[in-house]
């Protein structure tokens, strides 16, 4: 909705542009708070031009190039008190960081020596990476670990990862349903299985189960048999995929499968 010195955006439903239709008479600290973020953000969704944000003809904001590249130099460095929540994510924050810089073309190789040393000590002896120093193997901070030392190359980051042991690690999550578990014990869904394939298609591991992996018993050879047949359930009645058979579907679940089944072979024969 245009107002005085503004213009609509084209980006931005008409219903983002104004505020609430449906508004309580009964004032509470949680209305307040939802007012003064509706005043806060509506300049920015109405295209004001009091807004300071400078967009393009399509209504899109200007990237603030330098200043995010600043921002993301000094995430890689001491963070506030207030972080110690992200412990167990970790390898996370550096994924996160090392894949923006490299999206703004910066140098991330300057960081190698730094992310070798971090993640040398998030390695379990029995495979695999943990979220933080001295805990348990876990298939996303592993994934997050291995493309962060992928980021900034170098033999010394290839030579960090042990690969036998991530391997048989692996053959450890891998269920006798098709799926794989996030960690041994962990629960199971589809982003245990997009990440291990992730893990072993960029390590180039043995397709092949360790002869200990407990999927062998239902007759399993490999790492990808049953796993088409897992995400099938894992589709709903609305076409969509969830993370785990019998539950909700979405949007990022389905990333995971169709992602994962595209390692397996050409999407034209793996996806009917």
């Amino acid at each position: 909705m245009a107002t005085n010195g503004s213009s609509a955006l084209p980006t931005v439903p008409h219903l983002f542009t104004t505020w609430p239709l449906i508004r309580d008479d009964l004032e509470t600290e949680t209305s307040e708070a939802q007012d003064e973020t509706v005043e806060e953000c509506l300049p920015f969704l109405i295209g004001s031009t009091e807004s300071p944000v400078q967009r393009d003809d399509c209504g899109l904001p200007n990237l603030a190039r330098e200043d995010h590249i600043s921002f993301l130099h000094r995430c890689l460095g001491t963070l506030p008190a207030g972080f110690v929540s992200f412990d167990a994510a970790r390898p996370w924050l550096v994924y996160w960081v090392l894949t923006a810089l490299s999206l703004l073309e910066e140098d991330v190789q300057q960081y190698r020596e730094r992310v070798v040393q971090t993640f040398s000590s998030m390695q379990n002896t029995t495979g695999g990476f943990g979220g933080g120093h001295g805990q348990i193997s876990h298939i996303a901070p592993s994934y997050a670990a291995v493309l962060s030392l992928a980021m900034v190359g170098g033999s010394e980051s290839y030579r960090l990862i042990d690969r036998k042991a991530l391997w048989q690690w692996l053959g450890q999550v891998k269920q006798e349903d098709g799926g794989f578990r996030v960690c041994v014990d962990g629960e199971e869904d589809v982003r245990g299985a997009y990440c291990s394939m992730v893990l072993i298609s960029l390590l180039n591991l043995p397709m092949s189960l360790p002869p200990d992996a407990p999927s062998r018993r239902v007759g399993f050879e490999t790492f990808g048999e049953g796993l088409p047949e897992y995400f099938s359930r894992c589709q709903t009645y609305e076409g969509g995929i969830s993370g785990a058979p019998q539950t909700e579907a979405h949007g990022a679940y389905a990333f995971c499968a169709l992602a994962c089944l595209s390692i397996l072979g050409p999407p034209h024969e793996i996806i009917p």
